[in-house]
């Protein structure tokens, strides 16, 4: 997709970056909220692909180019170093449920992985993980240890004491998250969800994190999905959310039947706030969706909708700067 095709404004790259992205890493978990504003950093690069393959080199050119914007840094490490520091242990929250066709690409979880070993992370400290084992087949994630030193694993195993207490039930959850790790990097993807509308950064962690209760996919999934976010927050931090946008679902997600749901965006979208982030997914998504003559599903999403009225982020589309950054 071309920059001026999908309908968002373009801000001025890294004018006054640093002060809300660093203050949502280290300080209060909502920090970017009250502060007015977001900011959502569009990399995006015409040699995303060879072929069929991800170039490696690029999306971790395109992630490093992300976080930089976003803390307003010089270097890629000062830029992680803004939102992981050493001693931490650091949960990478990956989105399979796409496989076989579209899941977050190991090529992006690697370079995201990297990125926090640089910041003085120690790779034993970093789990890369999603929740159900059976998602790992068929993806080309393998158990054990990653390109780094980082574990890759399922999660599955559940914190009954940080228990989500929901409007419509009670819910557990994961002890990666939970106990295993101090702070979360969010790997969502860009794709359309058949009841939510939209899986993107509140999705990922709050039904990927969660052994949620049968109606939590009730009236479009809200308010489970904004809910357990919410209550996400309160167990861990979740500094920076990296989504994955090399290859998008415009239809039949969140587990597409063929390759012709798919489009590639050839961008990543790096971001703090999650409401800000899914709020430009969701008008990315939307555009493709007209642009193929599909019908919008603005309705399905009201859990963005629930999502800003709990103060979980910014919503207001007049207060998101959105910087494009090109790779």
């Amino acid at each position: 997709m071309s920059g001026s095709s999908d309908g968002i404004t373009r801000r001025g790259l890294l004018a006054g970056i640093a002060g809300g992205a660093a203050a949502a890493a280290i300080g209060p978990r909502l920090s970017f909220a009250a502060a007015g504003r977001a900011r959502v950093i569009r990399v995006e690069s015409d040699k995303v692909w060879s072929g069929d393959a991800r170039d490696p080199r690029v999306v971790a050119a395109m992630i490093d180019a992300g976080v930089m914007a976003l803390a307003g840094a010089a270097t890629p490490a000062a830029a992680w170093r803004r939102f992981v520091k050493p001693g931490m242990r650091v949960g990478l929250k990956i989105n399979l449920l796409g496989r076989p066709l579209v899941y977050t690409a190991p090529e992006v979880t690697d370079a995201v992985a990297g990125g926090v070993i640089s910041a003085g992370v120690k790779p034993g400290d970093v789990i890369v993980w999603d929740r159900w084992r059976d998602h790992f087949g068929p993806t080309r994630y393998k158990f054990g240890k990653g390109r780094h030193g980082e574990s890759i694993e399922a999660g599955g195993r559940y914190d009954a004491a940080r228990m989500l207490k929901g409007s419509k039930g009670t819910a557990p959850v994961d002890t990666i998250a939970a106990d295993r790790t101090d702070a979360t990097i969010s790997l969502p993807v860009l794709k359309d969800h058949g009841t939510s509308g939209v899986t993107l950064a509140l999705k990922n962690l709050a039904f990927g994190c969660y052994d949620h209760y049968r109606s939590a996919h009730d009236n479009n999934c809200d308010p489970f999905i904004a809910e357990a976010y919410g209550h996400f927050v309160t167990v861990t931090r979740v500094p920076l959310i990296v989504l994955d946008a090399t290859e998008a679902c415009f239809d039949g997600g969140p587990r597409p039947a063929d390759r012709g749901r798919l489009w590639r965006e050839n961008a990543i979208y790096v971001a703090a706030d999650p409401v800000a982030l899914d709020v430009v997914g969701r008008k990315v998504i939307m555009a493709r969706r007209a642009a193929k003559g599909l019908p919008d599903t603005t309705r399905a999403t009201r859990h963005i909708e629930t999502a800003i009225r709990m103060g979980l982020g910014v919503g207001d589309q007049s207060r998101i700067d959105v910087v494009t950054v090109r790779v």
